[in-house]
Formats: structure tokens, sequence, C-alpha cells
């Protein structure tokens, strides 16, 4: 989700993009608290400007940040407000996933990451994720974790997609016991 490419600013005063950004750095620099404040800021400015996109990010970033602090259940409603956001996108359904995951509601958990699995499918199918399945992958492999019903099921889905991935193999091989091909 943290990345560092640079987004143009206006010149109609703070773009909630940059700001964005560069709570991320401060966020990555361990400035917790710093980032926080800038990415309510850049919260403020996108709710302004209705853009249902950056809103999205913002949420994420800042749900990261309280996850970061230990702060499970604000990283949660963080990530609600991300989803909310913007209901069809595999990363937001994965971070709601996790979170769930984090306070150990592995029904509504299992739920998100499978919903985050076929939508990230979907994605990787139209071409968006040619050069990083990541979303995939992740999916499978955190719905391992949350329910040992779904774990087979979606990592050998998993494995169909990327045959020769070591951790889908590691992970399948110890759910099992069995090596896998």
């Amino acid at each position: 989700m943290r990345n560092h490419s640079r987004t143009r600013r206006n010149n109609h005063g703070p773009d909630p993009l940059g700001l964005l950004l560069e709570g991320q750095k401060l966020a990555l620099d361990g400035k917790v608290d710093g980032a926080l404040k800038l990415l309510r800021k850049a919260r403020s400015l996108a709710e302004r400007a209705g853009s249902k996109k950056a809103q999205s990010l913002i949420h994420s970033e800042m749900g990261l940040c309280y996850q970061e602090r230990g702060q499970k259940n604000q990283a949660l409603t963080e990530f609600e407000k991300a989803h909310q956001a913007t209901p069809r996108s595999s990363t937001c359904l994965l971070m709601l996933g996790t979170a769930y995951l984090d306070i150990g509601d592995l029904e509504n958990a299992g739920r998100y990451l499978t919903e985050a699995l076929g939508l990230a499918e979907k994605e990787y199918r139209q071409g968006h994720y040619a050069k990083d399945p990541s979303n995939l992958l992740n999916a499978c492999l955190l719905l391992s974790k949350a329910s040992r019903n779904l774990a087979a099921k979606s990592l050998q889905f998993g494995l169909r997609k990327f045959p020769n991935h070591p951790l889908l193999k590691q992970e399948l091989r110890s759910l099992t016991g069995k090596l896998v091909a």
C-alpha cells in the first residue's frame, strides 16, 4: 500500500494525495502521530473535494498507522471507511479481512478475504496485476490463517494460478502435512 510515487500539487492549496505521500513517509520513519495528523488533514480535503479514491487511500493509510500503534479497533474502523469509499477494491477487502483476522473475528475475516480473493483473481485476469499478483497471493495466505476449511481450497486455487510459488506450497504443506509437487 505504501509507495512513494510522486503526485503533482495543484496551485489551489494543499493536495490530499500530496499530504498522503508526506504522511506515508512520516509513518515509514516511525513518526506515526505526525503521519496521522497529516492524514486527517488530507482526509478532510479529500472529503470536501468528493474524491472517493483519495478518501479510500487515506483511510487505508490511517488504518495501517493505527495497526502499527496496536489500535486494532481503530484500524478496523478506518479500513471499513476505505471499503465504503471503494467497495470494489481487492486491496480494501484484503485490509479489512486482515483487520478482522487481527481482532480474532474469523467469520468476518473469512468473508472479506474470500471476497478479496475473488475480486483479486478477476482483477488479475483483466491484467491489472500482470506483474504483481500480490493481492491474490495475500488473500490466499491470509485465508489459510482465517479458516482451516477455506485454507486448502484457497491455497489450491492460488497454486493453480501460480504453480511454483514457494510460500503457497509451504502453507499447503503445513496445513495438510503432505508435500506439494
